[in-house]
């Protein structure tokens, strides 16, 4: 072998070399996630585990949904529906909860809207009307000027829903329970490990803190609309408890809060 032939054996090689490298560089490049959504998606796993150990949210009387048609409010194919466990029992960890609900009505049609708290003695902790988006859709109620709910104690919600003036008619309404829970120092412990939202949510899941995980994960859903991940863990909650007709319904937002 000349020393001509050896430099093109040389060059060629260190060319294949390169080639080959650029190949793998692209290909590892298109194998990296593009979100910490999706980083974790593999591991991690978005299920609703209702927990009672002593019975305690068994029977509640509820109404999670409201009649298709009632007094002067149009017909709908879905009705009124609360985003709640069958048990009409949700409970959370923080001392003002966010509530959601399904509300199938335009605010154009509804003339009040309103919503009250009270305990299990039946007096008002926290009562307000509000205004409903311009679109149907599932909304959140924010209980942040209300009272701070006591750990440990179950209060029981109204959802009121009129379309005429004169409130002559019966109002299309739900009704359901919320408990503000503690977590205990080993849950707690856990809980400072989940250092993204798709974490918490899956912590407050499988804890059966339901109104912590539905409202973690809302948020992630009206912030990334269209992340397959997101909505295939938004359509698994509601499917965990028995809401896969909401699924596809869209998040309006939230109602706005009439002020005293």
């Amino acid at each position: 072998m000349n020393k001509e032939q050896y430099h093109l054996i040389k060059h060629g090689f260190t060319f294949t070399l390169i080639f080959l490298g650029l190949i793998n560089y692209s290909v590892l490049g298109l194998a990296q996630p593009t979100s910490p959504i999706e980083q974790s998606s593999n591991q991690i796993k978005i299920r609703f585990q209702q927990q009672d150990s002593d019975g305690s949210s068994r029977g509640r009387p509820g109404r999670r949904g409201g009649t298709g048609s009632r007094g002067d409010c149009p017909p709908v194919d879905l009705q009124l529906t609360a985003l709640i466990p069958s048990s009409n029992l949700g409970s959370f960890v923080e001392a003002h909860p966010t509530l959601w609900f399904y509300i199938p009505y335009k605010s154009s049609e509804v003339t009040t809207a309103e919503f009250s708290l009270q305990d299990e003695q039946n007096n008002d902790v926290y009562r307000t009307n509000f205004t409903l988006p311009n679109t149907p859709g599932t909304v959140s109620l924010s209980l942040a000027q209300a009272p701070p709910l006591e750990i440990n104690k179950k209060y029981q919600w109204y959802v009121k829903v009129y379309c005429s003036q004169q409130k002559l008619s019966a109002p299309v309404f739900i009704r359901g329970w919320v408990e503000r829970v503690a977590l205990k120092p080993e849950l707690a412990k856990q809980l400072q490990t989940a250092t993204t939202p798709r974490e918490r949510v899956a912590f407050y899941a499988q804890n059966g803190i339901w109104y912590s995980a539905l409202t973690e994960l809302a948020k992630l859903r009206i912030a990334q609309p269209q992340n397959a991940t997101v909505n295939n863990d938004w359509a698994s909650l509601l499917r965990d408890v028995g809401l896969e007709n909401l699924v596809q319904k869209p998040v309006a937002g939230e109602v706005n809060l009439h002020k005293k």
